[in-house]
């Protein structure tokens, strides 16, 4: 489970090749980048991104954002 503080944001360059993560929003509003896309997903929603690629979580919102992320890497 992950809880962020509004405003607060985490980045990654990317994972291995073939990466998925699923997310599930437990409350607040998760803003996702991936890549040149932005989606927010929000309380009691759920999305899945391909996260071999540049992206980034982050809470624009004024209240903290509790969300729940599940990542698959593919076997090499």
């Amino acid at each position: 489970m992950w809880e962020m503080q509004p405003g607060e944001k985490f980045a990654s360059p990317g994972h291995t090749e073939g990466t998925l993560e699923l997310f599930y929003v437990q409350s607040g509003t998760l803003t996702l980048g991936v890549k040149d896309h932005l989606y927010r997903v929000k309380t009691g929603c759920s999305a899945t991104a391909r996260t071999d690629v540049p992206h980034f979580y982050e809470t624009q919102g004024e209240s903290p954002l509790i969300f729940i992320m599940t990542v698959h890497e593919k076997a090499s």
